[in-house]
């Protein structure tokens, strides 16, 4: 069963997957959060093609 922790709580050691070893974790509004260890830096490849997308509409728009 999932910890739930109380809302003035900012982080939480717990077992990483991705790291394999203890590291430190957000809590998000009591729960446990993405791994501060090893964060992404900029933006992911979701949000770049996102853009693009939105630049190529921009440039072409629609006609309905």
């Amino acid at each position: 069963m999932p910890e739930h922790y109380t809302k003035n709580t900012l982080e939480c050691t717990v077992w990483c997957k991705k790291c394999q070893r203890h590291t430190q974790h957000r809590v998000d509004g009591g729960r446990r959060g993405p791994c501060l260890e090893h964060q992404a830096e900029g933006p992911s490849k979701k949000q770049l093609a996102r853009e693009r997308k939105r630049e190529k509409e921009a440039m072409n728009p629609r006609l309905f």
